[in-house]
């Protein structure tokens, strides 16, 4: 029971509905286990999808243009863009998200959907 209580705070379904065709900027930062700055990485797109069973969908824009990266179904860490955010590349978005995660990333640069490309 105790799980379907704390999923239940980090999901909130009608607020889902309300990010989609909304740009969301995605700020993650990794840490090692000393608790150091490993690696910052930033996402900018446009949510296409939002199922808790699924994650929050992005269709990536900027330098990354054409990817799609799916995020955790924790709408409790969106939160809407306060004045004069910006991405890196000056789009302005939304919503914002900024995470903090334990470990290096296992996917380079966002691009979790080329597993078809061959070399």
């Amino acid at each position: 029971m105790t799980d379907d209580i704390d999923q239940d705070a980090h999901w909130d379904a009608d607020f889902a509905k309300t990010l989609l065709g909304k740009t969301l900027l995605m700020n993650l930062t990794f840490l090692d286990d000393d608790g150091e700055v490993q690696e910052r990485q930033q996402f900018f797109g446009v949510v296409i999808d939002a199922t808790e069973s699924e994650g929050i969908v992005l269709d990536l824009l900027g330098e990354h243009d054409g990817d799609t990266y799916t995020l955790p179904p924790q709408t409790s860490a969106i939160l809407p863009a306060e004045t004069g955010v910006t991405s890196l590349a000056g789009d302005k978005p939304d919503f914002v998200a900024n995470w903090v995660i334990h470990g290096l990333p296992d996917v380079p640069d966002a691009a979790n959907d080329d597993e078809d490309e061959e070399a």
